[in-house]
C-alpha cells in the first residue's frame, strides 16, 4: 500500500474573507468562480454561522478531494 498525495490546504490570514483567500490561492480564476470553488471544497466552513468568519486553526482546502477508486 502506498501513501496518497496530501490534499492542498491553507489557513486564513488575519482579516481574510472568502474573496481574499480565493485571490491568494486561485489567482488565475475569475474572483466569483474562485470563491464558489473554495466554498464547494469547504462545506464545513461555508455552513458556519456567522458566515465568512475564519479561525486561525481552520483548515481551508485549496484543491478538490482526490478521486477514489472502488475496491476490486
Amino acid at each position: 500500500m502506498s501513501l496518497s498525495t496530501a490534499r492542498g490546504f491553507t489557513t486564513a490570514r488575519p482579516g481574510e474573507d472568502w474573496a481574499a483567500i480565493a485571490a491568494r490561492v486561485l489567482p488565475d480564476e475569475a474572483p466569483a468562480a474562485a470563491v464558489e470553488r473554495l466554498k464547494s471544497w469547504n462545506l464545513h466552513l461555508f455552513m458556519r454561522q456567522p458566515t465568512g468568519q475564519f479561525l486561525g486553526s481552520d483548515v481551508i482546502f485549496t484543491s478538490p478531494p482526490a478521486a477514489t477508486q472502488a475496491p476490486s
